[in-house]
């Protein structure tokens, strides 16, 4: 409508409708203003854990806004794509509140669906027409089978709601719902051997959806795989936490070793988001031995350091891939890492902020990406799982090569006389997203005080 009738601020128009709707849906369910059915309904729960997804979606969606409102890829479509953007939130506020496996499943159906559509935006590219298929094919074949391995659940407990125990005599069902479910959940979150579509994707898709993609769907596709194991198969956490160890192991080593032999930051980003799914798998492992124990403070450390990455990443990933965004326009779409040399010299603030970024995602004290690995490594340590807190930091070590490897060609003196293209809103965005990147440092106890209430109020 907005597109129709007020065609000359268009896009101004469109930025501050979409950044309303989503503030004012953030606000609504921090202050908690919903009505008292929806409370105590049988199939919903609006709790901590689908305030805090529900606002992280929210929020980081606010981000791709932000990009999309300078991707001039998007302008013939820009009311288009924040429509689909809607509704991908809508279909994340229900996998968050749901506690039964339909609403979830057809509320991450609602978040993919879209999300496909919005890859395939720029559809006289080749590469995105190839990016576009690919995500299509492989997201409907692993929602088939995630699918298919509800059915094995239903076959193994006799209904769909969460937390449902075992009948007797169904352990072959049991694991094959598990292997099913777990190979769909790889897929959805880009977990090695699962993970092939990631940098074809990130590198053919326009960069306000890679924005997307690592922000905010990424973190709906975390809540769903919570709900999936943590509530709703919390009582076979013996059988599926030993997965989740192998498949963060694979993750954090080889999307650290592959991103080392890239050329184009676009691809490197798409390899580091592989390993820093791999990172918070590993909560997925710890926290599955702390329902398997029964040991709710394992269970409260590993929340946190998941609660803590995801923020971290929402924070250093965004900035790094809307400061992407404009460097890549001011190259004609090149994201090549030679376009970035000299950057610190021809724009400190935007160079800046792109260094402290990978500093966080390289782990470095006192950013925010130090204490997400931290927390996460603490929590693994206190599972047991020393061997996987061992491979978390030596993936961390490789990804120093990569990172570093981006900072130096900053750093380095500029070859060019390429004009690196101003945009104050896109600035002052980073400007926000890089101060909070640091300030996290000192808001342990109020994330873990969020971890606590989260546990406590999935069951």
């Amino acid at each position: 409508m907005i597109d129709l009738f007020f065609r000359e601020r268009a896009r101004e128009w469109l930025v501050g409708t979409t950044i309303l709707i989503l503030l004012s849906n953030a606000y609504l369910i921090i202050t908690r203003n919903l009505d008292d059915n929806l409370k105590n309904h049988e199939y919903f729960r609006f709790g901590d854990f689908f305030e805090f997804f529900a606002v992280i979606a929210l929020l980081s969606s606010v981000i791709v806004v932000f990009s999309a409102w300078k991707d001039m890829n998007l302008e013939l479509d820009l009311g288009v794509f924040y429509s689909l953007l809607l509704l991908s939130n809508l279909g994340g506020l229900l996998v968050a509140s749901s506690r039964s496996f339909i609403p979830l499943y057809i509320g991450y159906e609602l978040v993919s669906i879209p999300t496909y559509a919005m890859v395939a935006f720029r559809k006289k590219n080749k590469p995105t027409a190839e990016a576009a298929m690919k995500i299509f094919l492989l997201g409907a074949l692993s929602s088939a089978i995630i699918i298919y391995g509800l059915a094995m659940y239903y076959g193994a407990t006799g209904t769909f709601n969460m937390g449902a125990p075992a009948l007797a005599d169904s352990q072959g069902l049991q694991l094959a719902a598990i292997a099913l479910i777990a190979a769909g959940s790889g897929f959805k979150i880009g977990l090695v051997p699962f993970h092939f579509w990631i940098p074809d994707v990130y590198s053919g898709a326009s960069i306000s959806v890679v924005n997307f993609l690592s922000a905010s769907s990424k973190k709906m596709a975390f809540a769903f795989v919570f709900q999936l194991f943590f509530v709703g198969m919390r009582f076979w956490s013996d059988q599926w936490g030993i997965l989740f160890a192998v498949l963060a192991t694979l993750s954090v080593i080889i999307g650290n070793i592959a991103a080392v032999i890239q050329d184009r930051l676009l691809r490197i980003i798409a390899y580091s988001t592989i390993a820093q799914a791999g990172y918070i798998t590993m909560g997925i492992a710890a926290y599955a031995v702390g329902l398997e124990n029964n040991d709710v403070d394992l269970q409260y450390n590993a929340m946190n350091g998941i609660i803590f990455h995801i923020i971290a990443h929402v924070l250093m990933k965004g900035a790094a891939i809307v400061i992407i965004l404009i460097i890549v326009d001011s190259y004609d779409g090149d994201d090549r890492l030679e376009n970035f040399r000299g950057l610190l010299h021809k724009d400190p603030l935007m160079g800046g902020a792109l260094a402290l970024s990978m500093f966080s995602l390289m782990g470095i004290p006192p950013l925010a990406g130090f204490f997400g690995k931290l927390f996460l490594f603490l929590a693994v340590v206190d599972a047991g799982l020393i061997w996987l807190a061992f491979i978390g930091v030596i993936g961390s070590a490789i990804s120093i090569f990569y990172y570093a490897r981006v900072i130096r060609i900053m750093v380095d003196k500029p070859t060019d006389d390429v004009k690196i293209t101003q945009f104050t809103p896109i600035k002052l965005l980073v400007l926000i997203l890089t101060i909070l990147t640091v300030v996290m440092a000192v808001s342990g106890d109020l994330i873990y005080d969020k971890a606590v209430k989260i546990v406590d109020g999935l069951y």
